[in-house]
């Protein structure tokens, strides 16, 4: 028995500033935040993963610093769609 492949899993998410042909442009502040708040997001969230991890009980410094910049990387990788949702609801599009 074959399982059909799920749509999205397995391919890149789009980037939040990669709008559909024939949307409006955002604001540039409104992206850049909202990526911004896309990228603490995620930081968060993966911090809180790895609480019980060894990453978690290492050197708060360094745990910090490797959840900030892991939460960023995801968040500009696509994240989880944050960022686009939040630039359409700030720009009027909601």
């Amino acid at each position: 028995m074959t399982v059909p492949p799920i749509a999205g899993v397995g391919t890149p998410a789009a980037p939040a500033s990669a709008d559909p042909p024939g949307t409006p442009a955002v604001d540039p502040q409104i992206a850049e935040a909202a990526r911004g708040f896309e990228g603490i997001f995620m930081s968060m969230m993966v911090g809180e993963m790895m609480e019980g991890t060894s990453l978690g009980q290492a050197n708060p410094m360094y745990a910090g610093l490797a959840t900030e910049k892991l939460g960023d990387a995801l968040a500009e990788a696509g994240g989880i769609g944050l960022a686009a949702v939040l630039e359409r609801q700030l720009g009027g599009e909601a």
